[in-house]
């Protein structure tokens, strides 16, 4: 499909077999309050209806990408990045929403606090069973406004969870793209905050008091692991965090955050075991 002009944000989006969510996806991005934006779509060749359903939109902004062969998670969300046009950049997981006023919301505060250094407005969200039912209106670790990276960083060690925001969440300036390394499955679990942490090396965090989009809680048939892995590879990306002095991550900090991840792990494994669907996890991706 030819791409024509510059929009104001690049949304795209990584999918693989998400024929049940990924027309709600789409939609919830058409229904954004803000229309200067281009939606790309990267199917990483599906084997259900996933493709026939994206193709099925007839909106001049969206653009789809196929692959002949099945790439992963990391490779194509990599590639989901690599033919941005937009100022900004969402990369929105294919069974995730954005509200209504999303981008013209982040939009705005880009607008407003670039000046300060700003390298990543995010919002809070609110989690969402498989049909959609909300489970937490409003997931609130942070409060609103500029945020030095270290003061994050610390916090969220200490918590033992994220505390910014699954991909969903976050909007960046494209520019930063050739300043950071990309996603990275490195530590699987932790794909989404690597790169958080790589923009945070490069500016302030903003955050937005107030969910702006849906992150949506699924199932894999290695549900009854997710609590060890959830743990084992979070820990993993504390001590991997602590060694870049640029967060000034120290011994006390760590050694809170590993019983508070340990906590967090068994209340994650509680609440997918209640209230797990049939749709692909995609926080802990190892594999497709």
């Amino acid at each position: 499909m030819a791409r024509n002009g510059t929009p104001l944000v690049t949304v795209t989006i990584p999918m693989y077999n998400n024929e049940r969510y990924i027309a709600e996806t789409i939609g919830s991005v058409l229904a954004q309050t803000m229309p200067d934006f281009e939606l790309l779509v990267y199917d990483d060749h599906s084997s259900d209806r996933s493709l026939e359903i994206a193709r099925s939109f007839d909106d001049s902004r969206i653009s789809i990408f196929t692959s002949e062969k099945n790439l992963g998670p990391e490779a194509n969300w990599n590639r989901a990045v690599s033919q941005v046009r937009g100022r900004y950049v969402k990369l929105l997981c294919a069974d995730d929403l954005l509200f209504p006023e999303c981008l013209e919301k982040q939009c705005a505060a880009f607008g407003q606090a670039e000046r300060d250094g700003v390298s990543l407005v995010s919002s809070q969200r609110t989690i969402i069973d498989p049909e959609g039912k909300v489970l937490i209106k409003k997931v609130n670790f942070i409060d609103g406004g500029l945020k030095a990276p270290a003061e994050i960083v610390r916090k969220m060690v200490r918590l033992g969870t994220n505390i910014i925001g699954e991909p969903a969440c976050g909007l960046y300036p494209a520019r930063l793209l050739a300043s950071a390394s990309g996603y990275s499955a490195r530590i699987p679990y932790t794909i989404d905050l690597d790169f958080w942490m790589q923009l945070l090396r490069l500016g302030n965090l903003w955050m937005i008091d107030e969910p702006l989009c849906a992150f949506r809680i699924s199932n894999l048939s290695w549900s009854s692991r997710i609590g060890e892995m959830r743990h084992e590879q979070f820990l993993a990306f504390m001590e991997e965090v602590a060694r870049d002095e640029h967060f000034q991550v120290n011994d006390l900090d760590l050694f809170i955050g590993r019983f508070n991840s340990a906590v967090q792990s068994m209340t994650s494994l509680m609440g997918f075991r209640l209230f797990a669907g049939s749709a692909d996890e995609k926080r802990v991706i190892p594999v497709q």
